[in-house]
């Protein structure tokens, strides 16, 4: 096998640091998601997210080397049809044949891969798994001894593939035998570089994710390139081959065994030339993100938001309690929570008649512009609603919840809001049909923006409870209850609501009582 001499880099003592050793970015991506069927015998199982992968990959390649003049970057993907033996091995041949010194090659390929008839071979659109040897793409031929005998001295391959015999029902990208790491090793001494990244070891799958929309390695893959997984950076916020290597097989194995039901491990591989430390993308440092937006990268579908305040105290001392006559609950039940009701019926519907009265009289209106019932006064600016019952975390005791949603227009009435409701509210609750982030991820994101923004995290995981506390304010996700807790010490209601404003938070639905929906996407990187 013909080697490349031994290239001397040098480097202009005055040449910016953050510049790439390369000119010319040329990139084939190739996404399989669908083969085609043979006349005999079954098509090879599809692929999920195959071509999301690729139009991702395409779209990274593109953005992250967008400091090169346009015409030196060229990106060729290709998918399902266009991706046919022939067409695959045409077009690698004639595009490695014609690279130079200065060039950086970038190969992608999300498919099914294997080792077997002779090497490394990667599936086409039409391989037929009856004739496996001939439709199939070499890796040795078509893509690592083409490289090593061109002109090109730098190359990173990514392929998103994996090897276990044929299933009848395939959820993973896998076809025959095991992708040899040992084939791309025999290249790497000659000279040049070469960073070649596998998805997975021998005798492992590579497996999608409905959840991230791509395949898992490959998702990880696209954080880093991006420039959104700080972790995969070096120290001088280089992403390197090395620095790639270590943040894919940290986190891959990490989110399957975190976020996936099924027991299986997936641990990436990478065989990189040990002659020196490759430089893929610089990654600068992003703009400071003032600690009250730091929050808006944590996306919420959010339904409703209101002031909560609570009250408890021991059931023996309500009026209607007789000391010689009713036992105090020791434990909880639907009866002692229905009596707790009962016994404080009298207490609000006494406060519900005294707000009517004032709401009438401080804001003007009449009898038909309000509307009360048993636990709950609307009225135009405002909804007030009282819930009562025996106390979840005291049987002993009553409960009194009071909870005030503020309407579009209230900020017009403030002067009488101000006098209608003090301080009987602690926190300002949001409450949210989803959020974007698993527990796990929002914890993860809630140190970062501690470590950034300053701040602590204090977390529960078996409450799926996590509190991120600054200066006073305080956070509390509650993934079971589905709400979001914010709190500021004692606070008048509206001090409270303007205190909460303050904050940008990635709520998706327009509140009054809310700053606005962040605009665009707050990734974890602009977090910091």
């Amino acid at each position: 096998m013909a080697r490349k001499p031994v290239p001397a880099p040098t480097r202009p003592v005055d040449e910016d640091p953050t510049a790439p050793r390369f000119t010319r970015v040329v990139a084939v991506i190739v996404g399989l998601e669908n083969y085609r069927k043979p006349k005999s015998g079954d098509a090879l199982p599809s692929v999920a997210f195959a071509h999301a992968d690729a139009d991702a990959v395409s779209e990274a390649v593109q953005e992250i080397f967008k400091g090169l003049p346009a015409d030196n970057v060229e990106i060729e993907l290709m998918t399902d049809a266009d991706a046919s033996l022939a067409a695959v091995q045409d077009y690698l041949g004639y595009t490695i044949r014609n690279l130079s010194a200065d060039d950086l090659f970038v190969f992608y390929y999300a498919g099914h891969g294997f080792h077997g008839a002779g090497g490394n071979r990667l599936s086409t659109y039409d391989t037929n798994r009856l004739n496996i040897a001939d439709t199939t793409l070499s890796m040795r031929d078509a893509l690592l001894e083409p490289l090593s005998q061109s002109a090109c001295e730098q190359a990173l391959i990514f392929i998103d593939a994996c090897a276990e015999p044929f299933r009848d029902v395939v959820q993973s990208r896998d076809v025959i035998g095991n992708l040899d790491p040992d084939e791309v090793e025999e290249f790497l001494d000659s000279g040049w570089y070469l960073g070649a990244f596998l998805s997975c070891s021998p005798g492992e799958k590579s497996y999608p994710s409905n959840a991230l929309g791509h395949g898992i390695w490959t998702h990880f893959l696209l954080e880093a390139l991006e420039g959104r997984a700080p972790d995969a950076l070096a120290r001088d916020r280089w992403l390197t081959g090395e620095s790639l290597q270590n943040y894919l097989r940290q986190e891959v194995p990490r989110y399957i065994t975190r976020e996936m039901s099924m027991r299986a491990t997936q641990t990436p591989q990478a065989i990189l030339s040990a002659s020196n430390s490759f430089r893929i993308h610089y990654v600068a440092q992003p703009p400071a993100i003032p600690a009250d937006a730091a929050l808006a990268g944590i996306r919420l579908k959010n339904n409703s938001e209101y002031l909560e305040g609570t009250e408890t105290g021991a059931i023996r001392s309500l009026d209607g309690f007789s000391r010689g006559y009713h036992k105090v609950p020791d434990r909880l039940s639907e009866s002692a929570d229905g009596w707790c009701n009962r016994l404080l019926a009298n207490t609000v519907a006494e406060e519900l008649q005294t707000l009517y009265q004032n709401a009438r009289d401080v804001l003007g209106l009449k009898r038909k512009d309000l509307r009360k019932e048993a636990d709950t006064l609307d009225a135009p600016a405002f909804r007030y609603i009282v819930e009562t019952g025996q106390n979840p975390e005291d049987p002993s005791e009553y409960y009194i919840t009071r909870r005030l949603e503020l309407r579009q227009g209230w900020a017009a009435h403030r002067e009488a809001l101000d006098e209608l409701f003090s301080d009987e509210f602690q926190r300002l609750v949001v409450q949210f049909d989803s959020m974007e982030d698993s527990f796990d991820a929002l914890v993860d994101r809630l140190e970062d923006i501690g470590e950034s923004s300053g701040g602590d995290v204090d977390d529960d995981d078996r409450d799926q409870r996590v509190t991120y506390s600054r200066d006073g304010a305080s956070f509390t996700f509650d993934l079971k209850k589905r709400r979001l807790e914010i709190a500021f010490g004692r606070k008048s209601a509206l001090d409270l609501v303007d205190a909460a404003r303050r904050f940008q938070l990635g709520v998706g639905r327009s509140s009054p009582m809310l700053a606005g929906p962040a605009t665009g996407r707050v990734n974890r990187d602009d977090d910091e």
